[in-house]
């Protein structure tokens, strides 16, 4: 993989960790009782974890949670992958103790940011559709 098939991959991996945070924010404003909009504009400056820990507590509220622990599992999961790639990765790709990463490791972090990209992909689509129908239902 090249430094520019790296940086497209990483893009793309950071807009379905943005759609999966917004829609999970979707999710919550419909769930909830009140205003859908209001709820939205609560919800503008909420950051992913804050964001899962609020749908978690009110998906559980009637005892009948849409979503299973093993998602929210991974919701958590998925957090802490997006704060990696958002936060550490090019840091980790310029800088390590010897100042510059070099070939080996780009090719582990390539392999990683691939592997990671389809994983996310995949659920970034499954939680848009999820979306989408409790939207229109």
């Amino acid at each position: 993989m090249t430094f520019q098939e790296f940086k497209i991959l990483h893009s793309e991996i950071i807009s379905y960790f943005q759609s999966i945070e917004y829609n999970l924010k979707r999710m919550y404003s419909v769930m909830s009782s009140e205003d859908f909009d209001d709820e939205m504009d609560m919800l503008e400056t909420s950051n992913m974890g804050n964001t899962i820990s609020m749908l978690k507590k009110l998906d559980h509220s009637d005892g009948k949670p849409w979503l299973s622990d093993t998602d929210y599992e991974e919701l958590e999961h998925i957090r802490k992958i997006r704060n990696y790639w958002v936060h550490q990765c090019y840091i980790d790709y310029f800088y390590n103790k010897r100042r510059l990463v070099k070939g080996d490791e780009f090719v582990r972090m390539a392999n990683k940011l691939s592997n990671e990209h389809d994983r996310i992909y995949n659920l970034c689509k499954k939680i848009e559709a999820i979306c989408i129908d409790w939207i229109e239902n």
